[in-house]
């Protein structure tokens, strides 16, 4: 089994049991599918659920233009009136329209795909969650360093600098303003169409300033296709044969987590998918207390929150205009010489909140003939993404740590 990179944060449907899975990004793959995910060629791909039948539309072709041009040999199809032969072929047409349609289950959707298509899997994007939020950034007094000076180029005492140069504070203020922080939330599932079962699953979120809900899904499309497309490349862990065996034990989780079904599969998928992606000398088990060394420990918190970042202001010097003179020397020759002035610009930052993710984390390294521990590891990480990445952090550098430790050379 080869887990490949899930960053999470918002894993759904995995379960435990599953022997063999690979990720990347924010996705999950049940390589037990019928056709494994990153096998699909043909693919249904439904309108967007929970969204406005305006935004639907808008989503779906931002979407299905991404998916077919940067998920490589896979054919997405959509529910559009033009289609090639190959399409139609897939689609049964005109008996696919029974498909762009409401449906009671999904199991119902799911014998509708298989009856009605040739197709290897279907995608439904869903719209989970999305709002605009106005951050008010209030007026503020600062204080700033202003300086003026001028430089005076061919002049009749040559080239001089920052003539005439003075500096001072004075208050300024940085306005008001109202500012728009766009948030939305979407899931992707990919159904295998000879089983019905998930063969996929990505869940991410978008949270910005200033922009419209298309480029938000445009954002979170771009993450998922590209992940998607990576996940094509995925490769099982290559260590040599002699290699020892590492496996893997319950992780104790804080009161944030522990009832959290999302927050468990985000930490157990790093957790295990990190060791397959970081350790080179050391064969990962998957198997229930498998392997003749395993990790453990306790997750220490599991936090997310968001940070004001007051308004502020910055000053930097720039060019304001250039003033000619005229010069005689004496000899009575006429010269044209010029001032160049400067002075201070102040640029105004409004305040808005940034987004974190904090995760801790204390491992054990165990050996599991002698009860003793090997390796220990306590960290603390935080992301502005996802808590994932900060997950990946600690487990990365531990992993790496348990390659040296434990790992065997190939023979």
């Amino acid at each position: 089994m080869d887990l490949k990179k899930i960053i999470p944060g918002l894993v759904l449907a995995m379960a435990f049991s599953m022997k063999v899975v690979g990720a990347e990004g924010n996705i999950w793959m049940d390589e037990n599918a019928e056709v494994q995910a990153n096998q699909f060629k043909k693919i249904i791909l439904f309108p967007i659920e929970n969204a406005s039948a305006e935004d639907s539309m808008i989503y779906n072709n931002i979407l299905h233009k991404r998916a077919n041009k940067r998920i490589k040999k896979t054919n997405f199809l959509g529910f559009s009136k033009v289609f090639t032969e190959e399409q139609k072929h897939i689609l049964r047409e005109p008996k696919y329209q029974a498909l762009d349609r409401q449906f009671n289950s999904e199991e119902e959707r799911f014998q509708a795909v298989k009856e009605l298509t040739a197709a290897d899997g279907y995608l439904v994007p869903r719209l989970r969650w999305e709002k605009e939020r106005i951050d008010h950034s209030p007026a503020t007094w600062v204080n700033v360093r202003m300086e003026s000076y001028y430089d005076e180029k061919n002049g009749p005492y040559g080239d001089r600098y920052r003539l005439s140069h003075r500096s001072w504070w004075q208050s300024h203020m940085i306005p008001a303003k109202d500012l728009p922080l766009r948030m939305i939330d979407m899931d992707f599932v990919l159904y295998d169409a000879y089983t019905g079962r998930k063969a996929m699953t990505m869940i991410d979120y978008y949270r910005c300033y200033n922009k419209t809900k298309e480029h938000a899904f445009d954002i979170i499309t771009k993450n998922f296709t590209g992940d998607w497309n990576r996940l094509k490349k995925d490769k099982p862990q290559n260590v040599p044969a002699n290699a020892p065996t590492m496996g893997f034990r319950d992780l104790s989780l804080p009161a944030s987590a522990v009832n959290d079904e999302f927050a468990i599969k985000t930490i157990y998928y790093a957790f295990k998918d990190e060791a397959g992606d970081r350790l080179k000398r050391v064969k990962v088990d998957y198997s229930p207390n498998g392997g003749r060394y395993y990790v453990t420990g306790q997750v220490t918190c599991y936090q997310r929150g968001e940070t004001w970042i007051p308004p502020r202001a910055t000053t930097a010097l720039y060019y304001d205009h250039t003033e000619r003179f005229k010069w005689y020397d004496k000899k009575g020759n006429e010269h044209e010489g010029r001032r160049e002035y400067y002075k201070t610009g102040i640029t105004d930052y409004n305040g808005y909140n940034t987004f974190w993710y904090r995760v801790g984390m204390d491992l054990r390294l165990v050996d599991s003939q002698t009860g003793k521990t090997i390796l220990t590891k306590s960290a603390v990480e935080e992301d502005s993404e996802r808590y994932g990445n900060a997950l990946r952090r600690i487990l990365g550098d531990f992993y790496k740590e348990v390659d040296k430790r434990i790992g065997s050379a190939a023979k």
